[in-house]
């Protein structure tokens, strides 16, 4: 379905604007008129973009879909407008129309289109995947279910502006080493393929052998030189290849388990994916949601194969009648405090709170250990540049050293 910007007037003549879905533009004004409004003018949304778009076979056509920033600030004002009893399909008619993006507008718009057709606003949302993930639509369920959607949206929006705060941090914080790496790594090969050939070439006239330290110098300036083409559209092919083996699931279990493994790296990334389990599994467990159903759509936002495998295992436990803290009690790759707290969640009836406090520890202790591994990264990408300029510096200046004690002999 396409979605199209309407302009039309009700049975009173009072002109009204708004954007629908539809398979053409002739079922968007049939539809229009079964709401008793009279298109004066119809056209794709978004202009140009959708109407390229309209010209591609459906198959073919790039999923529209709205960034992860923005969904968490649409989720908080759909939150706060269904808080003041404002009805649905409103709610998505007037976040779509505020919109400046035609993506937002469209998905919003289908979203729409099915929930004033009878669909319930999960279900809606699960039709546009690319942008609701599994977990969204269960919390919306649950809200549904609960006679709560409009807290259950705040829940949501908590959430991921939290994912997002925290995503935030990391890139902000990676920003100055990934600059000064980028400095250093193309410092160091200008120097090796532009200065250390045109200065040892002025050796070669004196004969004499140089240096062991300046043979390798020179060595390895001559491989970049001649072969430094090559290993760049090596290196990039690497990386495409292991993006696409990535892809296999056999190969990226192999290495989701060789990372757990890692000492420093492996226990990052059990707290980072025990967090996010924690966090959406006590979102949804406070949202209304049964705890299987939360435990199976909480398990889908963890990244790590292995830990997703193991969470299988303990859901069926779960299903077959066994406690939640005893279940994940058997997950080894999760830490211990997760299922301790489950426990004790499970004894007091606050599972979604204790939860949620854990999801707390976690992400301060990932950030703590984030910036001291940072803080400690730019001094020793400093001193590795330092070390690599100065080697190729000595490289230099030992036969200039060396002929200078030739001449004074």
């Amino acid at each position: 379905m396409q979605a199209f910007e309407y302009s039309a007037v009700d049975q009173q003549g009072k002109p009204t604007k708004g954007t629908i879905s539809a398979d053409g533009p002739a079922e968007a004004k049939r539809s229009l008129l079964a709401r008793q409004l009279y298109v004066t003018d119809i056209k794709p949304a978004g202009g140009r973009t959708s109407s390229f778009n309209a010209l591609i076979p459906v198959g073919l056509r790039t999923r529209e879909k709205i960034g992860s920033k923005e969904l968490a600030l649409i989720t908080r004002q759909m939150a706060t407008m269904i808080e003041a009893a404002a009805p649905v399909e409103e709610v998505l008619a007037a976040l779509a129309q505020q919109s400046e993006r035609p993506a937002v507008r469209s998905v919003l718009s289908r979203v729409r289109t099915n929930v004033m057709e009878g669909m319930r606003l999960s279900k809606a949302m699960e039709q546009e995947n690319a942008t609701f993930d599994t977990l969204y639509c269960s919390m919306v369920a649950a809200g549904e279910a609960a006679g709560a959607l409009g807290p259950v949206l705040s829940r949501i929006a908590d959430h991921r502006e939290k994912s997002e705060e925290t995503k935030s941090k990391i890139q902000s914080a990676l920003i100055y080493p990934a600059v000064l790496l980028t400095v250093a790594v193309g410092v160091v090969t200008a120097l090796m393929v532009l200065v250390v050939p045109k200065v040892v070439a002025q050796f070669d006239s004196f004969g004499g052998e140089l240096p062991a330290l300046t043979q390798i110098v020179v060595g390895v300036s001559g491989f970049l030189t001649d072969y430094g083409l090559v290993l760049l559209i090596a290196i990039l092919l690497a990386l495409i290849g292991l993006t696409f083996a990535l892809r296999q699931s056999g190969f990226r279990f192999g290495v989701h388990g060789a990372l757990l493994k890692t000492p420093v790296i492996g226990r990052l990334i059990r707290s980072v994916n025990a967090a996010r389990f924690a966090r959406a599994f006590g979102t949804l467990v406070l949202g209304g949601s049964p705890v299987l159903e939360a435990l199976m759509a909480a398990k889908e936002t963890v990244k790590n194969d292995p830990i997703k495998l193991a969470l299988s295992d303990a859901i069926t436990k779960v299903r077959e009648g066994g406690g939640v803290a005893n279940s994940l009690q058997q997950v080894e790759a999760l830490p211990p405090m997760l299922s301790y707290m489950a426990a004790a969640g499970e004894r007091s009836g606050q599972l979604g709170i204790m939860m949620h406090k854990v999801a707390d520890y976690l992400e301060s202790e990932f950030d703590g250990f984030t910036k001291s591994a940072l803080s400690l990264l730019e001094p020793m990408i400093v001193i590795l540049m330092g070390g690599l300029v100065g080697v190729i510096v000595m490289s230099i200046m030992l036969p200039i050293l060396r002929l200078n004690s030739l001449v004074l002999l």
